[in-house]
């Protein structure tokens, strides 16, 4: 899908709110008008919106930048999506000593945090760029170009993956920060009268949104990798369900369980090898529904799954051979809850741990907690990836695995219309693959759920929303280092269920309201 936006680019002006303008930058890029006149653009643009998910700029590591940043990795969604994901959590410590990470680690973030603010903006940057698609391709403006029938419906096909993005990335606000601007493809270029919205009426338009995109989206299979297929689809509508007493107060298990099916009877099945869902040629991987992806040699990156391997890797681990990437920050590492999670027997739990300690007494020492070596650049047979000074690793951002963890939570929360024993049998598919004991229906509990899916899908950017799914983010449950101390605290604010707004754009646009206790 990565195919270079040609013909005109699209820059955001000083706020990401005040959507894109589209102007020619050079005299060897076409006028806008030219630019829509050529077929190839369509599907060059919609690649675009793709690979804001998984890239900075539209050349190399630094070249042609969509946001100003001092680190363009940094300015990657994924990598600043999974540190808000992930590094508030039980699971990961960064060693970084700066302000913002130390403010994520220790629960004590404002809303000047660095990342807080590039994740808010790349996700604005991903929707400007789905609206302005879905402002030049409806089918008048496709047909007046003088394209046939048949390539205006191919269009069609392409606007119901940009708006399903679009969606995809209102989910993400409405995780994350809850109240935000809404703007669509009927949004005024450069106008800053927008509305305010809030988890009431996000939840609801997503889910209106992606069921009226369903039907031309296309099927998941591997002539179709990479793009947001039906199944994904169906995933997503699950995860607003599975989430539905968070996001609106309501519950919702029946309805996640009904979207899940669909999930489950798709051609998805788990990889044999766990390991293999987390390497170099995991595109092979039958258990990935929605990837984003990389290339070492065609989408480099210092962020995405180059970031995950080398800040969790660092010299002394040999990485060109144990992780098949020259590349070693000595950034994240596992803590002790993480380490402590997993039996000796699992082979999910992949660590390094010579010249490691297990405890986490100093949270910026590198060696103070195992090494997680989940994420390779090592193909399935153990070869290197394309190239070992970025990787091939595709994130699975949506996986079978999960679908089977929220099936099984949803039954023990009282979904209607579930087997017991169906449930069971998905955990111990799990389980079965890891090595590990088959537990009895007696067994599971909403406890033994939310550890599975630490021991399962720790380091995949779920660890924050399960935590709060099941009210232990902010209250009445602590590891090291949560709220600054080495041993923990139990509570704190309320308010960090929820990440502020940027400071930066609360000043620009005094419509906005801030978040309570920002």
């Amino acid at each position: 899908m990565y195919i270079a936006l040609l013909g005109f680019t699209l820059t955001v002006v000083p706020s990401c709110l005040k959507d894109l303008d589209t102007t020619p930058q050079t005299e060897e890029m076409l006028l806008v008008d030219e630019a829509w006149g050529i077929e190839a653009s369509y599907e060059e643009f919609l690649s675009k919106i793709y690979a804001g998910m998984a890239l900075s700029g539209n050349s190399g590591t630094f070249g042609v930048p969509d946001l100003s940043a001092s680190d363009q990795g940094e300015a990657t969604f994924l990598r600043s999506w999974w540190n808000l994901q992930e590094i508030c959590t039980d699971e990961t410590l960064p060693t970084e000593d700066n302000e913002s990470m130390r403010g994520l680690a220790f629960m004590q973030w404002n809303s000047n945090n660095h990342f807080i603010s590039l994740n808010y903006t790349r996700i604005y940057l991903n929707i400007a760029y789905a609206n302005e698609y879905l402002r030049e391709t409806t089918p008048e403006k496709v047909s007046a170009r003088g394209f046939d029938d048949a390539f205006v419906a191919k269009v069609n096909g392409f606007r119901a993956e940009a708006r399903a993005l679009r969606a995809l990335h209102y989910y993400f606000l409405l995780d994350l920060y809850g109240n935000v601007p809404f703007i669509d493809e009927n949004f005024p270029i450069g106008s800053a009268d927008f509305e305010q919205k809030g988890r009431d009426f996000l939840f609801p338009w997503i889910v209106e949104e992606i069921n009226a995109c369903l039907p031309e989206l296309p099927e998941m299979d591997m002539a179709h990798y990479g793009m947001f297929n039906k199944t994904a689809a169906k995933m997503l509508l699950a995860k607003l369900y599975l989430n539905a007493k968070v996001y609106i107060g309501q519950p919702m298990w029946t309805e996640c369980v009904s979207a899940l099916e669909d999930v489950l009877e798709s051609s998805a099945t788990l990889d044999h090898v766990y390991r293999n869902v987390f390497c170099a040629d995991n595109h092979l991987s039958p258990e990935i529904i929605f990837p984003i992806i990389y290339d070492g040699r065609h989408a480099a990156t210092f962020g995405g799954t180059t970031f995950l391997i080398a800040a969790a890797s660092k010299s002394d681990m040999n990485p060109i051979s144990t992780l098949g990437l020259t590349q070693a920050w000595s950034n994240n590492h596992a803590t002790e809850t993480l380490e402590d999670i997993f039996s000796s027997a699992d082979n999910r739990a992949i660590f390094w741990k010579e010249g490691r300690s297990h405890d986490n007494t100093v949270w910026y020492d590198f060696t103070n907690g195992w090494s997680v070596m989940k994420y390779s650049n090592l193909n399935s047979d153990g070869t290197p990836g394309s190239n070992v000074s970025f990787a091939d690793t595709d994130f699975p951002m949506f996986r079978l695995a999960d679908a089977y963890l929220m099936y099984a939570e949803a039954y023990l929360r009282g979904a209607e219309g579930i087997e017991p024993a169906t449930a069971l049998d998905y955990v111990n598919q799990l389980r079965r693959r890891a090595g590990v004991d088959e537990v009895a229906i007696s067994d599971m509990s909403l406890d033994f759920i939310l550890e599975e899916r630490m021991r399962e899908l720790y380091w995949e950017a779920h660890r924050r929303q399960d935590l709060i799914r099941f009210d232990k983010l902010v209250a009445g449950y602590k590891w090291p280092w949560k709220n600054g101390v080495y041993i923990g605290v139990s509570s704190v604010s309320d308010k960090y269920k929820l990440y502020p707004l940027p400071a930066t754009e609360v000043s620009i646009n005094p419509r906005l309201t801030q978040n309570e206790g920002y």
